[in-house]
């Protein structure tokens, strides 16, 4: 069972990066300032250096102040097992469901709900820090799609008034800088999506050492590896409705998207707050989108999208807690 924890945790980073990964580059793609094959590449080795070299602030955040740590280390180590097992197979579960439909959820705030529903099925409802959960998580949740949005808004009506009356060369630079943003954006969403998986493996790992809870280098690499190999190989799904659906993409109002995102995910980062990359990322198109007019942007779709949102915690909790209840029930039974 825990070597089988810590495969489920890879398997999990890996399908995070397949389900979220290409919303990083998909104004990139969609702007055709550089091609699906390249920017996914360029994404999956951004995510990989992000996730190694920008700190693990966001990883104690999920292992501490999520659920009560203290039953969990304290208690039955299997049970702690299939707690982490569980959570993420019930994330899992909602990611596959999104993917398939191609909404762009948050893979992160469905492994946040099902570690939600796992700790109230594991350990009772007063082990859930519903403080912490409501401020650091669905405050959190709430407002960064909100500041996204106007920053994207911000940023783009600002670029558009400093170069109203750019030459030919000033257009040049503008997209090597849009290459380099595409970098940094996916520098920062893997950092940010990876330490969610370490946070709640390393909780897994204290439980079986009977240790504190620690994020080990090896962990590092390995959830660094496992999601950018899951940009680079499954990508695509979410590039049509981010990059193609929302409103018309060109490499103007791309760029300004991107560094609207950088700057809330990087902010996150340094705050161990457990943001939606990809809400970012799909309100600051929005934000461009509407800095023309709102009629450029596609509001059907953003609909379905803020749905897939406000029901990503709730269903996932759902699934965490029946497949724990399952799982438990096998194990008291053999």
């Amino acid at each position: 069972m825990f070597y089988f924890m810590i495969i489920i945790g890879l398997v999990f980073a890996y399908i995070n990066g397949m389900h979220d990964g290409s919303t990083v580059v998909a104004t990139t793609i969609s702007s055709r300032l550089l091609s699906p094959s390249k920017a996914v590449m360029l994404a999956g080795f951004a995510n990989f250096l992000g996730a190694v070299l920008l700190g693990t602030a966001v990883a104690y955040t999920i292992s501490e102040n999520i659920i009560d740590s203290r039953p969990a280390l304290s208690e039955s180590p299997a049970l702690c097992i299939i707690f982490v097992i569980a959570s993420f197979a019930g994330s899992m579960v909602w990611n596959l469901i999104t993917w398939v439909i191609k909404l762009p959820s948050s893979a992160s705030h469905s492994m946040i709900g099902a570690m939600i529903g796992c700790g109230a099925a594991a350990y009772g409802f007063s082990c859930v820090q519903w403080s912490s959960i409501m401020t650091k998580v669905i405050l959190a949740m709430l407002l960064s799609p909100v500041i996204g949005f106007f920053a994207g808004l911000i940023f783009y009506r600002t670029q558009n008034r400093l170069l109203k009356n750019a030459t030919i060369v000033w257009n040049k630079r503008i997209e090597i800088l849009h290459k380099l943003s595409s970098f940094f954006l996916a520098f920062c969403y893997g950092s940010n999506d990876s330490q969610k998986v370490m946070g709640l493996i390393a909780i897994g790992l204290a439980a079986w050492y009977g240790s504190d809870i620690i994020i080990p280098l090896w962990l590092i690499l390995a959830v660094s590896a496992a999601l950018s190999f899951g940009t680079v190989t499954g990508g695509y799904n979410m590039i049509k409705t981010v990059g193609m659906e929302i409103c018309k993409i060109d490499t103007h109002n791309s760029f300004a998207s991107q560094m609207a995102t950088i700057s809330v995910v990087t902010a996150a980062n340094l705050t161990g707050l457990p943001i939606s990359a990809t809400q970012v990322i799909t309100s600051s198109v929005m934000g461009v989108g509407t800095g023309d007019t709102p009629k450029s942007v596609n509001w059907s779709v953003t609909k379905k999208i803020a749905v897939a949102w406000l029901i990503t915690i709730p269903a996932s909790a759902l699934m965490g807690a029946l497949i724990f209840t399952v799982m438990n029930f096998i194990r008291c039974r053999l």
